[in-house]
């Protein structure tokens, strides 16, 4: 559906960061154990809000757990692509888990975006909290670091079809099978709809590209988007989240997707790299699974008859090629 009277409502935080010397957020003492999942994992535990105050099943929104965002920071800090003089992005931030992430591991710049207001409101707080707690423990000198929030929703035309299942809160009935940590939320079972979509066009590097977002292209060097899998009523709203994503980065997105979806995934970066020869437009792209989890997903919804339901999930690195051999090239030198 096309997304009516989108909001561009940004603000900016002023949160604390390391001096050059030392660019972490955190003190010198806890630097070396920040590179620790259960450090990291501890520190965004603290994080006083984790769920949706209100959720909302047509967003699909379900909380990210400490444990899945501090993997992903992790895995991102590993390949060079958050960390000291990096700008990085959550796309559909929610009650801002991955975002905090990115502030935790010392980027330069961090934005937060997603449609909901009340929700934003949630992860402002969060941040607050954070940074408060951060105070108390810092005693050197500290330079300002960028937090900015802006709401948007993306917009998504489906093609309605008329097969069961669907995408986080979509119906079906699935066994328990034990394991798995939470994500921002899965469906609880059903046939696939993004391989019966035809791929949507590639990524436009154009700022004026229409697509609800109202950030300009190339904003950040990272972007990370837990997005929704979409239902029969909204089929394909992942891949557009992953499109609208590849906008904003300069280097590399990283998005989740149900493991079922993985060879759409790949077929549909590799059709944009083939569209993108042909009208010699746009960036060369490479894409990788990183990660193979189970999102637990709790009961959060009245329709939810089990406790709690695990779904199978690919964590997505996609990367611009030429930015990757520049990087190769700075490693080098």
């Amino acid at each position: 559906h096309n997304t009516p009277n989108i909001k561009h409502n940004t603000s900016t935080h002023s949160t604390h960061k390391r001096t050059p010397q030392s660019p972490n957020l955190l003190s010198s003492r806890r630097k070396k154990d920040i590179m620790k999942l259960k450090h990291l994992e501890s520190i965004l535990s603290r994080i006083p809000q984790h769920a949706f105050p209100n959720p909302n099943i047509q967003l699909e929104q379900y909380p990210t757990s400490p444990h899945l965002a501090s993997s992903v920071m992790l895995s991102a800090y590993n390949l060079g692509d958050v960390g000291e003089g990096k700008a990085a992005l959550d796309l559909g931030c929610g009650t801002g888990m991955l975002m905090l992430g990115c502030v935790v591991m010392g980027c330069d710049k961090v934005w937060g975006v997603d449609c909901d207001a009340e929700v934003m409101e949630v992860a402002r707080e969060n941040l607050r909290v954070m940074m408060e707690e951060e105070e108390e423990e810092e005693e050197e000198e500290e330079e300002k670091c960028q937090v900015e929030f802006a709401l948007g929703k993306v917009r998504h035309d489906a093609v309605p079809i008329h097969s069961g299942g669907g995408g986080r809160g979509g119906g079906g009935r699935h066994s328990k099978r034990g394991g798995g940590r939470g994500g921002r939320g899965r469906s609880r079972g059903g046939n696939q709809t993004s391989t019966q979509q035809p791929p949507p066009p590639p990524p436009c590097s154009k700022s004026e590209d229409d697509d609800g977002i109202p950030l300009q292209s190339k904003i950040v060097d990272t972007v990370f988007t837990n997005p929704p899998f979409g239902t029969k009523h909204n089929a394909g709203i992942d891949i557009q989240f992953l499109r609208v994503a590849l906008r904003l980065a300069k280097t590399a997105v990283y998005s989740f997707h149900k493991s079922s979806t993985r060879d759409y995934i790949v077929k549909t970066v590799k059709h944009w790299n083939t569209m993108m020869e042909k009208t010699e437009q746009g960036e060369k792209m490479e894409v990788e699974v990183i990660a193979q989890m189970k999102f637990d997903i709790g009961n959060t919804y009245k329709f939810h008859k089990q406790k709690s339901v695990d779904v199978g999930v690919d964590l997505i690195r996609v990367s611009f090629v030429e930015k990757e051999e520049e990087k190769q090239k700075e490693e080098e030198t």
